[in-house]
C-alpha cells in the first residue's frame, strides 16, 4: 500500500497559480492519501468543495472534517436566504471504503498577538485488502511547542485509547431502523500522517517516537509511533518545507515498523507551498 500525506496549501502554489486539478496529480498513484489545508465553501474559489474535487478526479473514497465552520450564506431575490457554510481542514482519501470516521478538535490556547486557529484530526478506518486500518489526517499550530504540545499529547491519547472508546457505535441496535448492524471491531494498526509543524530535532518529536540513548539509539516505547522515515532505512532528513525542514510526517505503530519499505519527499512540483511525502508499507 502507498500512503501519501500533502499539505495542500488551500489549491495554491509556490507559482501563485490556483489548481486542485495539479494537487490531485501529484499524489494519483496513492492508495491513501491524507491532505492537509483542504478549503471548503469560500467564495474566493466559487465555495468549491476541494475535498470532492480531489476524490472526484482520482475516483476515490473520501471524508473531510472541517475544525471550524463560519458563515459564507447570501441574501438571493426577494429575500430568500442561500445558505453556505466555510470551513478549513483535513481529508482522508482512500482506494477503498472508509468504513467509519470521526472528527476531532484538537486542544487550542488563545494567543495575544499571533494568527492561529483551531484545528482537528480526522480519524478514519479503511477497509484495506490487508484488513482494516485507523488511518489519521492532523495539523498542528504552526507557532510553538507550547501550542504544540497539548496538540501531540491529544493525538497520542486518541490512538492509545481508539480501543477502549471503541467505534461509531456499540454492538447493534436490533430492530431499530438506523444501527441496525453489527459495530465492527476498532483497528489495531494505524498510521498517523499530517502537517506536524515540527522538524525531528524539536521537542515535540521525542514525545511521539521516544528518547535518545547515546548507545542504542532512539527506545521507542511500547504505546509510542515510529517514525516511518526512519523505519524506512532514510539516513539524514529531507525538506517537506522549504526553509522549515521536514515537518510533514508518517508515524505508525509499532506493529507496522517492519512493514514499511520505502519513504519519500517529492519536491519536483510547486503545486502547495509544501512537498507530500509518500510511505510504502507492504506485508
Amino acid at each position: 500500500m502507498l500512503f501519501a500525506t500533502y499539505n495542500i496549501h488551500f489549491g495554491l502554489g509556490r507559482d501563485g497559480r490556483y489548481d486542485v486539478a495539479r494537487i490531485a496529480d501529484v499524489v494519483a498513484a496513492a492508495d491513501v492519501i491524507c491532505l492537509q489545508e483542504v478549503a471548503q465553501g469560500w467564495s474566493l474559489n466559487g465555495f468549491a468543495d476541494q475535498a470532492a474535487e480531489i476524490a472526484a478526479r482520482l475516483n476515490r473514497y473520501v471524508w473531510f472534517h472541517g475544525a471550524f465552520d463560519l458563515d459564507a450564506s447570501a441574501v438571493g431575490d426577494g429575500g430568500t436566504v442561500v445558505n453556505r457554510r466555510r470551513t478549513f481542514g483535513n481529508a482522508v482519501l482512500s482506494r477503498w471504503p472508509i468504513r467509519e470516521a470521526r472528527g476531532h478538535l484538537l486542544p487550542k490556547s488563545a494567543l495575544a498577538a499571533q494568527f492561529d486557529l483551531q484545528r482537528g484530526v480526522v480519524e478514519a478506518v479503511v477497509d484495506a485488502p490487508a484488513g482494516p486500518l485507523r488511518v489519521y489526517s492532523l495539523h498542528l499550530s504552526h507557532q510553538t511547542p507550547r501550542q504544540r504540545l497539548p496538540q501531540v499529547d491529544f493525538v497520542l491519547d486518541l490512538v492509545r485509547s481508539a480501543g477502549q472508546r471503541g467505534g461509531a457505535w456499540d454492538n447493534r441496535a436490533t430492530g431499530l431502523f438506523v444501527f441496525d448492524e453489527p459495530a465492527p471491531a476498532v483497528p489495531s494498526s494505524a498510521v498517523v500522517m499530517g502537517d506536524f509543524n515540527f522538524t525531528p530535532d524539536d521537542p515535540e518529536y521525542p514525545v511521539i517516537c521516544g528518547d535518545v540513548h547515546p548507545r542504542r539509539g532512539r527506545i521507542l516505547p511500547g504505546d509510542g509511533l515510529a517514525d516511518a522515515w526512519s523505519a524506512a532505512g532514510n539516513a539524514g532528513n529531507r525538506e517537506s518545507f522549504p526553509g522549515l525542514g521536514r515537518i510533514d510526517h508518517c508515524f505508525v505503530t509499532p506493529d507496522l515498523v517492519p512493514k514499511v519499505r520505502r519513504a519519500w519527499i517529492d519536491d519536483s512540483t510547486p503545486a502547495s507551498d509544501h512537498f507530500p511525502l509518500f510511505v510504502e508499507i507492504g506485508e
